[in-house]
């Protein structure tokens, strides 16, 4: 992210626009009012400086979350009067959805400062992986691929959730109220998604960074393979070495490990920074990362409900349920395999021979790789969500066997009449309206 003049390779290009559209995203979404400072060496977001503006922002947000509130329901499956005990479990499940949608889209609102405050770390951070392996940009094209098949998931699910918020009756028949409002809760919704999303590229741009410190600390290893070799032909000057490397006299060898010494300590900053940018990260976006997964976890439930509700009632199902459940369960995969892939990459420089290079030029290689070796035992990065849920592939059998388990449910449900209408249930629901009738009656009389 810092200003180039050079020519960049079209990965690199593509991953450019897209991050730079994704910001311009945030803030027509109104989930960043920042600004890009461009005017120093590396870009940075800057606060609005206008106190006015500030305040004026809060109370447009304020607004926005008393309309999520009464909107933003209307895009999970309530059942208006539930006749079954299938129909009220799914209505719980709609409704629980509901209010944690609105639990973290209020703490999205109140976190801006920390959002910024993060990007601005990630943007740090970034400049000085550039700096340490003299590469203009970090994200690769597989950045860009992972991201847009995130993005198609979520355009996916939007077919099907949008016209729940804005029917295309309300905009046949005219109806200017119910129009206006489905088009703000579309809004809200997908700033919503957008900060769902924003959880997976977080993630998956802390896999990058560490990929590319790995990479370099590989590269760097199979540089210094002159200096370990030279000492294995100190040693056994008679074994046969068809393509001798360069000879290095003693005084550069040495200046060699010692440059070395110094990179890696370099390194074992950048490492310790990025960790901390990571865990903070997932602080700041715990609520979001938690809504991410349960959202997902029980819109496919719920899909599944409706397929077999479908099916007992016109003996058949509905495919676009099934695709819903493929296309939540692809996201559900798809964070905790982005979260895995970030851990497995933070932890690629243990699985490198760093203790066998060693000489007896100078120690402070040893001391270096030592102390290097010792702060990523100690900075293991796990990702954990809300202190309850640990994100690794691990995850992934957990989910599969919560949906096959809840499967067995609904089918057990079907054949033991958990579907069908309940006397129990009816004749509440009709004594609550009575009850309601009668007390309208009053009022009116009063």
């Amino acid at each position: 992210m810092s200003k180039h003049n050079t020519p960049v390779g079209r990965g690199h290009l593509w991953s450019g626009r897209l991050l730079l559209g994704l910001y311009h995203a945030a803030r027509g979404l109104s989930l960043l009012s920042s600004t890009l400072d461009l005017k120093r060496d590396q870009v940075q977001l800057k606060a609005p400086r206008r106190q006015s503006n500030r305040l004026l922002i809060l109370l447009w947000r304020a607004i926005l979350i008393s309309i999520y509130w009464f909107m933003i329901p209307k895009i999970f499956y309530m059942m208006k009067s539930p006749q079954s005990y299938a129909a009220i479990f799914a209505s719980l499940q709609s409704t629980s959805v509901s209010i944690f949608a609105f639990t973290s889209f209020i703490k999205q609102v109140r976190s801006e400062s920390k959002f910024m405050a993060i990007l601005n770390r990630y943007i740090a951070v970034h400049g000085r992986i550039c700096a340490l392996t003299q590469s203009q940009h970090l994200f690769p094209l597989k950045f860009v691929t992972l991201y847009t098949i995130k993005l198609l998931l979520t355009i996916s699910g939007c077919l099907y959730e949008l016209p729940q918020l804005l029917p295309l009756s309300y905009v046949m028949n005219m109806e200017v109220t119910r129009v206006l409002s489905g088009v703000i809760a579309v809004y809200l919704w997908l700033g919503t998604l957008f900060l769902l999303d924003a959880c997976f590229l977080g993630l998956c741009v802390s896999g990058v960074l560490y990929e590319h410190m790995g990479a370099h600390i590989a590269k760097m290893l199979q540089q210094m393979r002159s200096i370990d070799i030279m000492d294995c032909q100190d040693e056994e000057s008679d074994m046969a070495n068809p393509t001798p490397p360069v000879q290095l006299s003693r005084y550069k060898r040495m200046c060699l490990l010692c440059d070395r010494a110094d990179e890696l300590e370099v390194c074992g900053i950048i490492y310790s920074e990025l960790y901390k940018i990571t865990i903070s990260f997932c602080c700041i976006f715990q609520w979001q990362i938690m809504f991410y997964i349960y959202y997902n976890f029980i819109v496919l439930l719920l899909m599944l409900y409706e397929y077999i509700l479908n099916y007992l009632e016109a003996s058949e199902g509905d495919w676009v349920h099934i695709l819903m459940i493929a296309i939540k369960l692809a996201n559900i995969v798809l964070l905790i395999m982005c979260a895995d892939y970030t851990i497995t990459k933070s932890q690629m420089p243990q699985t490198l021979p760093l203790d066998i290079i060693c000489t007896d030029i100078d120690v402070r290689w040893d001391k270096s790789v030592e102390s290097f070796l010792g702060q990523l035992k100690t900075q293991q990065l796990e990702i954990t969500v809300l202190g309850i849920l640990q994100l690794s592939n691990e995850l992934i059998p957990t989910i599969l066997s919560a949906i096959v388990t809840y499967l067995f449910i609904l089918i057990q449900f079907a054949y033991t009449g958990g579907f069908d209408m309940s006397e129990e249930i009816m004749g509440g629901a009709e004594k609550s309206v009575l009850v309601k009738q009668q007390q309208q009656q009053q009022q009116q009389q009063q």
